[in-house]
């Protein structure tokens, strides 16, 4: 499970991790696109309150398609500010992708239909992020510093990173006396096990 604000890439690096791993991946965003239409319109004619409904019950159902799978899921900036999404996150490994304005500024400017970040994008992102990063933190199992690296390396360490993560888990737990979690994303087969202990120690990935 990817997370991180937005502009930070999700959608690219979460794509180059499933390649790798020969995993299905899917993107929270493009789920709502498909099916509600264009999140701009839905913010427009309906609010952010109904865009934030919609969201919830979609990452609840791509979770729930995905058990016993290693689908890489990638999660819209906001979603983790749903309490009903962040139980389902501990079921899985989350990796939250950890950036700072610099590293996204190219990509707001080049980017103008993201409803939140509507007049000055940078500003409204830097405020948004500063609410939501405690949250990230919280949640991840692991954080990857996109801050610099081509996505292919990102992915790279990315599956490195959840190898490892994988193991750690495994070594705590040798016996395997619990049931492995509903749902594993990011990760492949291999680290079924990963998710399991919603207390296992975070890892950084070396920035």
């Amino acid at each position: 499970m990817l997370i991180g604000p937005m502009a930070v890439g999700k959608s690219a690096i979460g794509q180059q991790l499933a390649q790798q791993l020969g995993a299905p991946f899917v993107d929270t965003d493009a789920v709502i696109v498909e099916n509600h239409g264009s999140i701009a319109d839905i913010f427009a004619g309906r609010g952010e309150r109904a865009f934030r409904e919609i969201e919830a019950r979609t990452v609840a159902r791509v979770v729930e398609e995905a058990a016993g799978t290693a689908t890489v899921i990638s999660l819209g900036g906001g979603s983790v500010l749903d309490s009903g999404t962040q139980q389902l996150l501990g079921r899985c490994t989350v990796v939250y992708l950890e950036c700072d304005a610099e590293t996204v500024a190219a990509r707001i400017a080049r980017n103008s239909v993201r409803p939140l970040l509507a007049g000055d994008g940078i500003h409204r992102w830097k405020v948004l992020f500063a609410t939501r990063k405690p949250v990230y933190e919280r949640l991840a199992n692991i954080v990857l510093d996109v801050r610099r690296g081509s996505v292919p390396e990102l992915g790279r360490r990315l599956e490195a990173a959840l190898r490892a993560f994988a193991e750690g888990a495994q070594t705590e737990d040798p016996a395997a006396e619990n049931p492995a979690p509903e749902n594993i994303t990011a990760a492949d087969a291999a680290a079924t096990t990963a998710a399991g202990d919603t207390a296992a120690a975070k890892q950084e990935v070396e920035k």
